[in-house]
């Protein structure tokens, strides 16, 4: 009987000095915790001195840093990553935007820019245009760029960092698809001009030789099939139309 409650108390007593251990233990991380803390947030060790911009090749990395607004020398942990991200996102050209710590004092910012594809003609300006109809930006010399001109819009409403405005809101998927085309043209022919002033009688243009493509039906086989015909009857450079519009034998004229 005896040794049975000596056995219980025994227990009971080592129950009580686990408890006060783990107590211990409990008290000891959070005040090893609180202290590691004060010092992430204290030390200099963790102030930005670093930014690194990767993947930029259109928008410089001292502009994505100036519209970025992170000053260094501040605590790495005080930066607000949602609120810089936001930032480089209001620049046109940026598509997606990710921003990282790396510690001790390091931001690393990932950006994915947009790809200018269009131009449209604005009185003296011209409005350069990304595949999704984002404008992008405002130019009057476009001459080292490889785009194509874009017709059928309203440039006079037109806002840098929006949507193109237009009258029917087809057109800008019509955009996307146009340039899936234009990119995958490996018949050596350029695309000079895409016109979706009606979007149910499309043309496009190599130079001064109009492609009638009519509606968005088939598109990439209308417009393979014109270029074909460009290429195997040498009328590259040629003034005239090639009309695929329809089902059938094309139309094709040529002026003399």
């Amino acid at each position: 009987m005896k040794t049975a409650l000596r056995n219980t108390e025994n227990e009971f007593i080592n129950k009580r000095r686990r408890k006060r251990t783990i107590r211990r233990s409990i008290i000891f991380s959070l005040l090893l915790i609180s202290t590691l803390i004060t010092l992430c947030l204290k030390l200099s060790y963790f102030n930005v001195s670093n930014i690194i911009v990767r993947n930029n090749n259109i928008i410089s990395k001292d502009e994505i840093i100036a519209i970025s607004k992170i000053k260094e020398g501040t605590n790495i942990f005080y930066m607000n990553l949602n609120k810089i991200r936001t930032n480089v996102l209001s620049i046109p050209y940026i598509l997606k935007a990710e921003v990282s710590r790396k510690l001790p004092n390091t931001i690393v910012i990932t950006v994915e820019e947009r790809e200018a594809v269009f131009y449209i003609n604005a009185d003296k300006k011209k409005l350069i245009i990304d595949k999704q109809g984002i404008v992008l930006e405002e130019r009057e010399d476009i001459s080292n760029m490889q785009l194509t001109n874009l017709q059928g819009f309203d440039f006079e409403i037109a806002e840098v960092g929006k949507l193109i405005p237009c009258d029917d809101s087809r057109k800008i998927s019509f955009i996307s698809l146009i340039t899936d085309l234009i990119t995958s043209n490996s018949s050596g022919i350029k695309i000079t001009s895409v016109d979706l002033t009606d979007i149910f009688n499309i043309k496009t243009y190599s130079g001064d030789l109009c492609i009638k493509l009519g509606d968005s039906n088939d598109l990439k086989d209308k417009l393979n099939l014109a270029l074909n015909i460009i290429n195997n009857n040498n009328l590259n450079g040629k003034i005239g139309y090639i009309d695929v519009s329809f089902k059938g034998n094309p139309v094709v004229f040529i002026e003399d």
